[in-house]
């Protein structure tokens, strides 16, 4: 019987692949995904996407899963109990502190957009934006952006804090087992809304165009940026879930599974919203733009808006209160197994540790860029290292123990993805990010 300390299993295997997929679908491709395919050149920009996201996100985030089911303890602890394994210095096990602090500070980023999504839902709802001028959305939105809605956040923290307080068993359930399937009735609902009011035909030359001359370097670059941030690697989510996932889950296809679940999500989003954007002769936008001025106009101005606008930003709220949930557990789990402390105190200082960020966030407008810059580079700096612990340092014997229900052919493939393409794409996508010059909103590239 297991102990108090070691993390209880899930019952049922679907669970990762759920709590995965839902957990990776609120990180923000589905915000800046459309806007990106029509700009750089669609097809071939969705091909690079796709291709980063199933031979180095995926690769990546299995590893993470890898660690947490093979140390059953915080994102530390996994780190250090591999380390131990390998015969290796315990300087690795700090990585888990890192994707712990990472994790906090997308998790204040997300509680403040998912706050400004329910808002408007509630607002397209009342008919208050009906009919309204491009220029008067800007400014209600840009208004709503200033004044924040403390009541809001309060609300989803709160009940980040006691799905997390409950257990990771019973809050990882909740995000796979009823809110996922909730984002999903809904987003097909607003996909036969874009049938029946949308401009498919324009649609179909935004997004699946093959437009090479439009697929620039800086395109490859933004293809693979997006492929590597959208399945959450090197922010501890993974080596959380992997620490209550059953022994005998085949750990890499469940992976696979869940990415193939978000990509899924990724272009419904794109279907759905893209017809609505062109019959509203919106061009659609990047980031916040896109989301927060162009979508609302779109459905203020659309029979029925007002009904499918409240449950667009409803889903997208709700995908960003699963990821919300998922990127409290590195903290959580960090403060339980490092510092002792009960479950529940851990949720709330996390909440409150969170709140305090949304709050600061404010005051730091200046910076944001650069901070914005920095969360890029830092998580894709913890991926590389975590590509070189695991692909270098952990003895091949003892990965293959941990995956020894995967296929002979299908764990080489894992492996030396690993060991080779991984580590040279994130070393390329590194340099390029940091001899970027920052740019952009309050928002990191994750969210933009």
């Amino acid at each position: 019987m297991l102990d108090d300390n070691v993390p209880k299993p899930w019952q049922g295997q679907t669970t990762l692949v759920f709590a995965l997929a839902a957990a990776a679908m609120g990180l923000g491709n589905v915000l800046r995904l459309p806007y990106l395919i029509g700009e750089h050149g669609g097809a071939p920009f969705f091909l690079t996407y796709a291709l980063t996201v199933f031979l180095v996100a995926a690769p990546l985030l299995a590893a993470e899963v890898m660690l947490g089911s093979h140390g059953r303890g915080s994102p530390i602890g996994a780190l250090r109990w591999a380390s131990d394994q390998a015969g290796r210095s315990h300087l690795w096990s700090s990585l888990g502190a890192v994707q712990a602090c990472l994790a906090m500070v997308l998790l204040a980023l997300l509680v403040l957009l998912a706050s400004w999504m329910l808002e408007l839902a509630l607002v397209i709802n009342r008919l208050e934006l009906s009919a309204a001028s491009a220029l008067e959305v800007s400014d209600y939105v840009g208004e709503m952006i200033q004044t924040g809605n403390g009541t809001l956040q309060w609300a989803l923290l709160a009940g980040a804090v006691l799905a997390a307080a409950l257990g990771p068993q019973y809050a990882m359930a909740v995000i796979g087992w009823l809110v996922l399937p909730a984002i999903a009735v809904g987003l097909l609902s607003l996909v036969q809304y874009a049938v029946d009011f949308g401009d498919l035909a324009a649609t179909g030359r935004f997004l699946f165009a093959s437009d090479y001359a439009g697929f620039t370097q800086r395109g490859v670059f933004a293809g693979i940026l997006s492929g590597l941030l959208t399945a959450g690697a090197g922010l501890g989510i993974g080596s959380c879930f992997g620490a209550h996932a059953p022994r005998n889950l085949p750990l890499l296809r469940s992976v696979i599974a869940a990415l193939v679940l978000d990509t899924a999500g990724v272009i419904l989003i794109a279907v759905a919203l893209i017809p609505l954007l062109t019959s509203s002769n919106v061009v659609p936008n990047q980031g916040l733009g896109f989301l927060f001025i162009g979508v609302p106009y779109a459905f203020a101005n659309l029979p029925l808006g007002e009904i499918y606008g409240a449950i667009f930003f409803g889903v997208a709220a709700l995908a960003c209160f699963a990821t919300i949930v998922a990127l409290m557990e590195p903290a959580i789990m960090v403060l339980r197994r490092e510092l002792g402390l009960s479950r529940t105190i851990a949720a709330l200082l996390t909440g409150g540790v969170t709140f305090l960020l949304v709050w600061l966030l404010p005051l730091f407008q200046s910076v944001t860029a650069w901070g914005s810059w920095v969360v890029d580079a830092s998580v894709m700096a913890v991926m590389l290292l975590l590509a070189l612990f695991v692909g270098w340092r952990l003895p091949r014997p003892v990965v293959r123990g941990e995956m020894y229900r995967e296929p002979a052919w299908l764990f080489l493939l894992w492996w030396y993805l690993l060991r080779f393409v991984v580590p040279l794409i994130l070393l390329v996508a590194l340099c390029l990010s940091v001899f970027a010059a920052p740019s952009g909103g309050p928002e990191t590239a994750i969210l933009r």
